[in-house]
């Protein structure tokens, strides 16, 4: 048994206390001299004293957890300043995206893709929905967590693949014997929608050393409320000028001339001068005549490119803003001693989410169909047409384009754009799945620690959409047909009478996707200490881990041929595996009384990809008591997923964009993408260094420097890089574009190894404890993340230099910008908590620095977010025996987002949906009985 020193004990207490300044927390005695266990900390496969770390690991507690009110494991992890928006995916990130949803984690704003999350120091299976990329954190049990911890900084030379910016583990409950119940509820004090509500049970009995077994079972369900944009009037319109204004596809404009019939025989179908994006084609009548309206449109605040008014669409007051989210889950942990040496041990989690969005109807125009393979099969011609001898083009669209100068088009088939309202607005069910079991045995023998395990991970997903789809080509067939007199210009833009009937055989209701993403993992390691050389006794760990994966997409037939009109085109099916050996080795060597010496090697060995051999050496040196220095050094990489690498290409609907060329906005075409069977992993390089200093009694201050350097990143270019790239005649995009006339009609983005990045930074944290006696304690906690550098390069060579900043000097996006998010350079949690015997009361400011938007739409004025404090307050009470109660308010004063100007494919606007909880002030309670 070891003896903690002063400042062992100084960083036990930050570290136990989380360095999450954001969270209020009861901190053990300081004068406590006990003797301390060792355990193995996240970041090494060695046992320990958990203060005596030469690796930055931040811990959350469960008391911690409990006092953030988060009302799921993705709000949780908010409170964490190394966490990022940037490359991340929350579920308010789902709205008209694909993500099934997935809410992922990104550490150093690195990408959920590579940080590595574990529970229970194992690895779960990748989330069946997002591409075998990353986990769903949202699947992971809020109630059943016993704490977090937080590895910040890479560590492949110990865990393998995805480690690179770090490793986020979750420790679930195993430790506890009664019966627990605990129930929440949370509602925002603005009314609308966001309401929570929460229950969990937690049983345990038997104890391992007297009763020779221990089972602890849990159960919990969690249910999140819809809040809509409608409901938020900083969200509920996409038009705010000079900041934005919504560019969304409108219903009733007219595209050009078609020639139908030509496009089934492979000629050409289009007249010259047809346009391909919203505001290049010939307008609206409804525009000219200041009649938006009728079509629940709005006048556009510019003309197309021929000079011609036209009608947008404004999206947002149909989406959702925080979807309906439903999870209920199990897990256990059993515990069986074998003999005096021996356990068997099993772990067991099951969880069940089920994810409802809710957006506007779908867009359709010409360059949405021509991706669906369905319409040269059937001969029907990709555009929704109006024919010369319908009504409607005689008395609205003829007296149109004379009066523009478009007489040229009288006469001719017409297509015209739509926003289809025929079926309502869009809504999504995704109904996820997670299963983990391990079973294994550990022990000790000949002084030496062992350990054998089997894990069979699974994460299912089923998606269906219960309204608002349709099948496009069913859908055209329908309006083509000229006997029904399609009128594009009808009030509400609705369609009445018999064709409303006719259409109804249109819509699309079921299946989407049906996925599935498995590993069966095996691994052994054995642990202890090397016989002593030169006096010195040295700590080892080494072992073997054999690792299969799997990954399997069944698409709906129609979902495969991109034929339901709003779910971005073809998705095609895949199924591979592969198989991965690995071993690994770590030692730590006390080469002085107060300098250790840490160094860990890992091989990995992939079946597809080759191979892949990463170190990790670390120094922790303690010259005096109140002193500890620490470094560290590694390499790391991120293999390709089974999708990255064999995912079909196919032709679908690219996020939206900005045309430097045209400026045009919100823009989207035909988009080519898919994997690449020659990538190759990425590769990392990893150095941080940091000082703790304890200068007087109860005060403990640090800061760790980090560095990580990617190379050969595996990425999709973003559309708008891409098209960024192609107009200033970079020719790393040159053949990446193709175009119509000059507006872009098909963007190519298929994976690559290709370019690099470049973070820099610090974590700084700060602990002080004043204990007053008969006033209580107080604790102040601070923990901040300040980012020096995020240099990102681009296929062409390009740096973006992306801290505090979507956009680049020139005003364009900076690399990933698309994709939301953004690196702040500064942020940071400022806690005080007070105690007085039952009672706590914690204040917490969560600091966020400037940063820069797109640029203002109407006259291209930079536009800033300014730096913004947000504050929750917690009060904790243990009212009798064995019943603890918790109130608290997140942002007490209902602060309200800046004016944000989106470079992303976000459908929400107003906001920032990565920085801003649109639920605003949120009031919980909650309640805990124990019984015993």
């Amino acid at each position: 048994m070891l003896k903690e020193k002063m400042l062992a004990r100084s960083v036990r207490i930050i570290f136990a206390g989380g360095v999450v300044a954001s969270l209020g927390f009861a901190i053990p005695a300081i004068a406590q001299e006990a003797a301390m266990q060792r355990i193995e900390i996240t970041g090494s496969s060695l046992k320990r004293v958990d203060s005596e770390t030469a690796l930055p690991v931040q811990v959350m507690t469960r008391e911690e957890i409990t006092r953030t009110g988060a009302t799921s494991t993705e709000q949780l992890l908010t409170s964490i300043t190394a966490l990022s928006s940037s490359g991340g995916t929350s579920n308010a990130t789902g709205a008209g995206s694909s993500t099934y949803g997935l809410s992922s984690i990104s550490l150093r704003g690195l990408g959920a893709e590579r940080t590595l999350v574990l529970v229970n120091g194992r690895r779960l299976a990748a989330f069946a929905g997002g591409g075998g990329a990353t986990v769903n954190v949202n699947v992971i049990p809020l109630a059943a967590i016993e704490r977090v911890e937080v590895l910040k900084d890479g560590a492949s030379g110990v865990y393998g693949s995805d480690a690179v910016a770090g490793v986020v583990n979750f420790i679930l409950s195993k430790n506890f014997k009664g019966f627990e119940a605990t129930a929440g509820y949370g509602t925002p004090s603005t009314k609308g929608g966001g309401q929570s509500k929460k229950f969990s049970a937690t049983g345990g009995f038997g104890n391992i050393d007297t009763d020779g077994f221990s089972v602890v079972l849990s159960a919990s369900h969690e249910k999140e409320e819809a809040l809509f944009a409608k409901d938020r009037a900083y969200a509920a319109s996409g038009n705010n000028a000079p900041y934005y204004t919504a560019g969304a596809t409108g219903q009733g404009n007219i595209e050009g001339a078609i020639i139908p019939g030509n496009y089934a025989k492979g000629l050409p179908d289009r007249v010259a001068g047809f346009g391909n994006s919203p505001g290049t084609g010939y307008g609206n009548p409804l525009a000219a005549s200041n009649n938006c309206a009728k079509i629940q449109m709005y006048k556009s605040a510019t003309n197309t490119t021929k000079g011609a008014p036209f009608c947008a669409f404004d999206s947002n007051g149909f989406v959702g803003l925080v979807p309906d989210r439903e999870l209920t889950n199990f897990t256990g942990n059993f515990t069986v001693k074998l003999g005096a040496n021996a356990e068997l041990f099993s772990d067991m989690m099951y969880s069940k989410s089920n994810v409802t969005q809710t957006f506007q109807g779908s867009p359709v125009r010409r360059s949405f169909l021509t991706s669906d393979a369905e319409f040269k099969k059937q001969g029907v011609d990709p555009a929704l047409l109006l024919y010369p001898s319908n009504p409607a083009y005689q008395s609205i669209a003829v007296p149109y384009l004379n009066s523009q100068g478009f007489s040229s088009l009288v006469g001719q088939p017409l297509a015209i754009t739509s926003r289809v309202f025929d079926f309502g607005g869009r809504s999504s069910l995704d109904e996820a799945a997670q299963s983990r079991v391990v079973v294994g045995v550990k022990g000790s023998f000949a002084e030496q620690d062992y350990e054998v395990a089997m894990t069979s991970n699974r994460s299912t997903l089923h998606g269906s959409v219960p309204g608002g789809y349709f099948s496009q080509v069913a859908y055209a067939r329908i309006i083509n047909d000229p006997t029904n007199n399609w009128n594009p210009w009808v009030d509400g833009g609705v369609q009445t009478g018999a064709l409303a009937t006719k259409l109804k055989a249109a819509q699309y209701t079921g299946d989407t996707l049906n996925a599935q993403s498995k590993s069966q993992v095996f691994d052994a390691k054995v642990a202890g200490d090397l016989p002593k050389l030169a006096g010195i006794t040295s700590q080892y760990a080494a072992g073997l881990q054999s690792r299969h994966e799997s990954y399997n997409t069944n698409p709906s037939p129609a979902l495969e041929a991109g034929d339901v009109a709003g779910l971005g085109g073809s998705v095609p099916p895949v199924s591979r595996s592969r198989t991965i050996n690995s071993a690994f080795a770590e030692v730590n060597v006390p080469l002085l009384k107060n300098l250790d010496l840490g160094a860990a090697v890992r091989n990995d060995r992939y079946d597809d990809v080759g191979q892949s051999t990463n170190y990790k050496v670390n120094v922790r040196y303690q010259p005096v008591k109140s002193v500890l220095v620490r470094a560290s050094t590694g390499t790391g990489f991120r293999a390709p997923t089974l999708t990255d690498l064999w995912t079909p290409q196919s032709v679908g609907t690219s996020a939206q964009f900005t045309d430097p060329a045209t400026k045009q906005s919100n823009l989207q075409v035909n988009a080519l993408s898919g994997g690449n069977p020659d990538l190759q992993p990425e590769k990392s390089k990893q150095y941080s260094a940091g000082l703790v200093l304890s200068p007087i009694n109860n005060l403990t201050i640090g800061i760790d420097y980090f560095k990580v350097a990617v190379s050969d990143i595996l990425a999709t270019p973003s559309t708008q890089e891409v098209v960024s790239g192609f107009r200033r005649g970079d020719p790393a995009y040159a053949n990446l574009v193709t175009l119509s006339g000059n507006d872009v009609d098909l963007v190519k983005s298929i994976l690559a190894n290709t370019g690099s990045a470049d973070v820099r930074g610090a974590d700084l944290f700060a602990l002080y404890r004043l204990n007053t006696g008969t006033v209580g304690k107080f604790d102040f906690s601070l923990n901040g993340t300040y980012m020096q550098r995020f240099d990102q390069t681009s296929p062409g060579g390009t740096v973006s230099h992306k801290v505090g900043t979507i956009v680049d000097a020139n005003g364009d996006p900076v690399l990933g910008a698309d994709s939301g998010g953004v690196v702040l350079r500064w942020k940071h949690a400022l806690s005080t908590t007070w105690t007085l015997n039952k009672l706590a009361l914690t204040l917490t400011q969560n600091y966020s620095s400037r940063y820069e938007t797109g640029n203002r739409a109407v006259d291209g004025v930079r536009n800033f977010i300014s730096a913004q404090s947000l504050y929750d307050f917690n009060l904790s009470y243990k009212a009798i025996k064995n019943l603890n109660l918790n109130f608290g308010v997140r942002n007490l004063f209902d602060k309200q987002p800046g004016i944000f100007v989106p470079v992303s494919n976000q459908f929400q606007g107003g906001y920032d949906i990565n920085q801003y909880d649109p639920r605003g002030r949120f009031v919980y309670v909650s309640a805990g009985y124990k019984f015993k």
